[in-house]
Formats: C-alpha cells, sequence, structure tokens
C-alpha cells in the first residue's frame, strides 16, 4: 500500500510539475543534468536496439561515397558543417546541438548500422530529420560511407568530392 501512495504521489508531481509550465523548453536553456542523463541514455539504448538487425554491407566503394557526398552537401552541410565550412548560423540556435561529423567522435561512437538506422529514422526533438521516406537505401548507405571519411577530409577533398554540374560547393 505504501509504494501505491508513494507512486501516486510521485505521478501527482510529475503531472503539476508537467502543467505548471515550470520546466523550461526553450532552445536556449539547456536541460536539466538528469533530463539529458536519460535523453542520453533513451537515445543510445534506442539506437543500439532497433538497428541490430541491420546488415550494412562494405562501404569502401568510392562510388557509393560520391553519391552520399552530392546528399551531404545539399542537405547536412547546413546544420553539420563541411571541411571549411561552418554550419549556417540558424543551426547555432538548435537543441542539442548537430553532431560535430569531423572530429571522428561519431564514427568511433556509432557503427555503420546504427549511422545508417539514425539517417533512415531520425532523431526526436534533435532536429535531425529522416531521410528514408525520401531516399533509398543505397543513398543512405552512401551518406554513411561519405559521413566515415569527413574526419580524414581536408576543405579542398570536400570540393572536388562535392563538386556538381561543373561548380564547386561552397559558399
Amino acid at each position: 500500500m505504501n509504494v501505491l501512495l508513494f507512486v501516486v504521489a510521485v505521478l501527482i508531481a510529475l503531472a503539476g510539475g508537467t502543467w505548471s509550465g515550470v520546466y523550461n523548453v526553450s532552445a536556449l536553456s539547456p536541460h536539466w543534468d538528469v533530463t539529458l542523463k536519460i535523453i542520453d541514455i533513451a537515445r543510445d539504448r534506442s539506437i543500439i536496439m532497433h538497428s541490430a538487425n541491420i546488415r550494412v554491407p562494405p562501404l569502401d566503394d568510392p562510388k557509393l561515397a560520391a553519391k552520399g557526398s552530392t546528399e551531404y552537401h545539399e542537405m547536412c552541410r547546413y546544420c553539420h558543417g563541411a571541411p571549411g565550412q561552418p554550419s549556417e548560423p540558424f543551426a547555432q540556435g538548435l537543441y542539442p546541438a548537430p553532431a560535430n561529423l569531423f572530429s571522428g567522435d561519431i564514427q568511433k561512437q556509432w557503427k555503420d548500422n546504427q549511422l545508417f538506422w539514425i539517417l533512415d529514422n531520425g532523431l526526436k526533438l534533435t532536429g535531425m530529420p529522416a531521410f528514408g521516406p525520401s531516399h533509398d537505401r543505397e543513398t543512405l548507405l552512401g551518406m554513411v560511407a561519405f559521413v566515415n571519411r569527413l574526419p580524414e577530409m581536408t576543405p579542398e577533398q570536400y570540393k572536388a568530392a562535392t563538386r556538381t554540374s561543373g561548380e564547386t560547393s561552397g559558399k
């Protein structure tokens, strides 16, 4: 009985806190540490679980990465930036901030099947869209292949990789 009363009291407190608006949802106000920890654990465990059965072929085919470079340049660089190109000013207001894809940390943290799942499904409450509804599997695999190459890429290599229609990429 005491456990039931405790659970009811916690639920009432959560409902009251939610209804009061005390939790600031502004993108300029960081999450509380405990909230951030819960979100990080839920996100990481969800990605790991939902991507477990995805099989990704070897991504070393240069044609695959070339296809991914076009998509990255057209859609991803605005938030994530590119070698020699910072992200667009609007991305500075995103919370959480878009992942740094040039440090190599993301590529170390996530396996290829997990990166594929993130691109395919997006991530709630992050600004990361789901590209699966608008892109085929091959294109998404190409994006993973290209993202894996970003940490070693120079600005000149990026421009060469994303050159389209006789124009060089960039600002």
